[in-house]
């Protein structure tokens, strides 16, 4: 397992308004970061994406909404969490999925941790705060 420490570049999929996709690339690597939003569907893409295995999910803490963090060994970013949250009015969902983390870390917390800042990030990009 190895660190983000080479140049990343990210592409986004057109105008961001009521739900975005971006992907960041590595230069000769899979994408090690991707981070998906909607303002729709929120509790049907939580039940579609709980993993089969229970044991295997962690709650997310009550300041981030409702969802989980599930680490998931076979996968090319297999660090994977989401949460249906409110800002505003509206109730998004925000996913973000990752490469294996530097040994010695705990991949659970990164995730709790990387969801705080895109929650963050995204209510300072929506005009909205953040709230479960």
């Amino acid at each position: 397992m190895t660190g983000l420490t080479m140049q990343l570049s990210a592409q986004w999929n057109g105008p961001q308004k009521d739900s975005g996709l971006c992907v960041a690339h590595a230069k000769g690597r899979q994408p090690p970061l991707g981070i998906q939003w909607d303002f729709d569907d929120g509790e049907k893409v939580l039940r579609e994406n709980r993993p089969s295995f229970p044991d295997s999910a962690h709650t997310l803490p009550a300041d981030l909404g409702t969802g989980f963090a599930r680490p998931d060994s076979i996968k090319v970013r297999p660090n994977y969490v989401i949460s249906l949250f409110r800002c505003g009015d509206k109730q998004p969902w925000l996913s973000i999925d990752f490469a294996p983390v530097v040994r010695g870390r705990d991949p659970v917390q990164d995730m709790f941790a990387f969801m705080r800042i895109a929650q963050n990030r995204f209510g300072e990009l929506h005009k909205c705060t953040p709230r479960p």
